[in-house]
């Protein structure tokens, strides 16, 4: 099974390029590539100067200096101030089931924006269909201290929140959450933790030490960790060099797990017909991972052009949402979870697992105190995204999507079949939604496993 390192700085479709320096990556090998950001580490934090690098492509380049990627150095070595440079560690997770505000890394409600911008394309007549993952998906992009190293975590983070909302396996809760929440620094701590119980020896053997270090992880690695937890995930390889159908059998595989009975959708004959046809579909399907060498992608649904031509829909953990998608997404997520808080909806993702019982059970009862102490029963508390919103400056009202491009965001969170065609090989994650495994299925686990396909 090909093992695949994870993740480069600001990777787009067309190529991989530095995001210091704009370089582009493709033609540098994984080392390469990590010298160059070292060397950007280790000069240019202090924004004076770009680094020009030159690399001889038939060789490996020299081991970087052992200097603290942390401060900044002029020319002649003189160090700069470090307490502007040290790009500190957020490290923190975040799931839509809580009450807290998201991160600035984590973008819930993009899906309904999606959703918004393919019902356009379908009412202009380019888009035949498309189909989306469960609406609890989040969006977490990197941050300047894991730039260049983080991409397979915050891909763990996309999965992670969305697993803990789910409600097929509640049980599946628990086990994320205790006795080490998800976090970055967490990840590397279940890894760990997993070799100790003799998973994986043959990664242990190649990464020797993950706990605070900057090492790529990839799909194989999370397959352990969530192995290790006892939720069962899987993974499925293509080998395109040996695939008659190419980077089409990857895109067969995405449309088939989305929509595991496809229907031809037949014209409708009449208007009463025609309300049956639902060409954008919302399903409880859990998000999806997909790797190559060198990055990896969180694959959230697919779409049909009028041409029927198929593309992934992806949320990719290099690309961070503008400032007004991210507040159109938020004024989306708030407006539909105060509906469900309401009751007009069915709650969105709301699991059965005690934690969040109580947690609803205190509401109630601080709404109740509120009605005792003479407060008008119709007085509802204000959501912390509405106060965010309010700060800010703006109201779903005017920031719901309707003055985004939506076009241009569907097409920002696309990748066409012609795009995977420059990598060879893939990976895929993606989660079954079984039982949680038993100590003997656990046991079994313990050398990774896929399945090929090719």
């Amino acid at each position: 099974m090909p093992q695949f390192s994870n993740c480069l700085n600001d990777v787009v479709i067309e190529s991989l390029r530095c995001a210091f320096c704009s370089k582009d990556l493709d033609p540098l090998s994984i080392s390469q590539r990590e010298a160059h950001y070292e060397l950007h580490f280790s000069n240019d934090f202090g924004g004076s100067q770009t680094v020009s690098i030159k690399v001889d492509l038939n060789t490996e380049p020299p081991a970087p200096p052992k200097k603290d990627f942390r401060a900044a150095y002029t020319k002649n070595g003189t160090p700069q101030k470090r307490c502007m440079l040290l790009a500190k560690e957020t490290d923190v997770f975040w799931y839509p089931d809580q009450a807290n505000l998201p991160p600035s890394s984590c973008t819930p409600g993009i899906i309904h924006l999606l959703r918004k911008g393919l019902l356009k394309l379908h009412g202009r007549g380019n888009l035949r269909r498309a189909v989306l993952c469960t609406d609890k998906a989040v969006h977490v992009h990197r941050e300047a201290w894991d730039a260049n190293w983080g991409c397979g975590y915050r891909n763990f983070l996309m999965l992670c929140a969305t697993l803990m909302c789910q409600t097929q396996q509640p049980l599946y809760f628990p086990l994320l959450d205790s006795p080490l929440p998800p976090s970055i620094r967490n990840l590397q701590s279940w890894i760990e933790s997993a070799w100790k119980q003799g998973f994986d020896v043959e990664g242990q053997k190649e990464l020797k030490k993950l706990v605070g270090t900057r090492k790529w992880i990839g799909t194989a690695d999370l397959w352990v960790a969530f192995a290790s937890r006892g939720i069962p995930a899987e993974l499925v390889d293509f080998d395109l060099r040996n695939s008659t159908k190419g980077p089409e059998s990857v895109v067969d595989w995405v449309v088939n797990y989305f929509s595991p009975q496809p229907r031809v959708i037949e014209k409708p004959l009449n208007a009463f017909e025609s309300l049956k046809v639902f060409p954008i579909t919302n399903t409880n399907k859990m998000p999806l991972i997909l790797q190559h060498d060198g990055h990896s992608r969180t694959i959230v649904g697919y779409q049909v052009d009028k041409n029927g031509a198929t593309s992934l829909l992806v949320f990719d953990p290099a690309h961070r949402p503008t400032e007004d998608q991210r507040r159109a997404a938020l004024c989306e997520f708030e407006h539909l979870k105060m509906t469900s808080e309401n009751g007009l909806l069915e709650p969105m993702g709301g699991s059965s697992n005690l934690k969040r019982k109580r947690s609803l059970e205190i509401s109630r009862q601080d709404n109740k105190a509120s009605r005792v102490d003479g407060s008008s029963s119709n007085v509802q508390k204000t959501s912390p995204l509405k106060v965010l919103s309010s700060k800010n400056g703006f109201s779903r009202s005017d920031h719901s999507g309707k003055d985004l491009d939506l076009f241009a965001l569907v097409k920002k969170y696309s990748i066409e079949i012609k795009n995977l065609s420059k990598k060879k090989q893939y990976q895929i994650l993606y989660f079954p939604l079984r039982a949680p495994l038993t100590e003997y299925e656990k046991t079994k686990r313990k050398v990774v496993t896929s399945t090929k396909i090719s």
